[in-house]
């Protein structure tokens, strides 16, 4: 059965990367061909972002974690450097002609755009596997538990002062064009403090709604101690509690549209297809956003068996002992 398994993530990563060469042809061809503002340009755009954020979403579950985060790092460490790259020559009107650089840092801001709610959440619960053990991590005061859920309104309030801050910056005309780089330069953080901020308070929403934001630590009697979560107690039971249904890939879905939609706006839903702003797309995305990271933060738990299996099921056994042993 694994080895059925096997071909068929084979057979299906074969097929992508086949598509991958297909799309990417396509996208310098039409690049080269057409006017910049040609409905021709507006669809090839809107096909190159929707197959690879697909194409992104399709690795995360057909190949090993590490991998997918290994590659989500290279691409990143070589994708902005060389964004930032093209455009100072763009900025300096340093022409290249013997290739067509402008494209080629549009295809790289496309891929880095589509590998980034993956690679986010995937990191996401890479770090809660490192710092879930509350006797190791920092304390205030060695005291105190600050509760993540608090952590996460700061992330978000601070992400609204930035989605203030880019409103202010879109009145110039220039910060859209020659001077897009600082606009970058706030949307990245934006997305980044939003993302977390809402998955951390989706993930702590039971404290949250008790109004736990900050407590000092008290030795439980009853816990058990799990290799990564120490220490779980009856009163945690819950926060390892899964919903019914998988919500975690639709989340990590929704929030590659909505990074997209946030980041590209027209580019990535054409007004001459759908009636709505560049300005409309980026609030939607900006909210939904919000949203998708939550629905990954609620389901946290599956999402963590699912990248460390074998972490997952020691919890689950201690949950399970719970059960048994009250």
């Amino acid at each position: 059965m694994n080895k059925f398994y096997r071909l068929i993530k084979g057979v299906i990563l074969s097929n992508f990367i086949v598509l991958s060469i297909i799309i990417l042809y396509y996208f310098f061809y039409f690049d080269q061909h057409y006017a910049w503002d040609s409905l021709e340009i507006k669809i090839n755009w809107m096909v190159t972002i929707f197959f690879f954020i697909f194409l992104s979403f399709i690795l995360l579950f057909t190949i090993k974690p590490k991998v997918y985060n290994l590659i989500f790092i290279l691409i990143i460490i070589v994708g902005i450097p060389l964004w930032i790259i093209l455009y100072l020559f763009e900025f300096l009107k340093i022409e290249m002609s013997f290739w067509n650089w402008p494209a080629v840092r549009e295809i790289a801001s496309i891929i880095c755009i589509s590998l980034l709610a993956p690679g986010l959440s995937l990191n996401f619960i890479k770090y809660i596997k490192n710092h879930s053990n509350r006797v190791e991590r920092g304390k205030v005061d060695k005291k105190y538990h600050i509760h993540e859920g608090f952590v996460g309104i700061l992330f978000l309030i601070f992400a609204l002062f930035l989605w203030n801050i880019r409103y202010y910056l879109i009145q110039n005309n220039a910060m859209k064009t020659e001077l897009r780089i600082f606009l970058a330069l706030d949307m990245i953080p934006l997305i980044i403090f939003l993302f977390s901020g809402s998955f951390l308070v989706f993930r702590d929403r039971r404290d949250l709604l008790r109004l736990k934001f900050i407590e000092k630590n008290k030795s439980e009697l009853e816990n058990r101690n799990s290799l990564i979560f120490n220490p779980i107690t009856t009163d945690s039971i819950a926060f390892f509690k899964s919903p019914r249904i998988p919500l975690y890939p639709l989340g990590i879905l929704l929030s590659s549209f909505s990074i997209n939609m946030f980041i590209h706006g027209n580019l990535f839903l054409s007004n001459e297809i759908i009636s709505l702003t560049h300005e409309t797309i980026v609030f939607l995305g900006f909210v939904l956003c919000f949203i998708a990271a939550g629905l990954i933060g609620i389901d946290w738990f599956r999402f963590f068996g699912k990248v460390y299996p074998d972490l997952y099921q020691d919890v689950v056994q201690i949950l399970n002992d719970f059960k048994i042993n009250p």
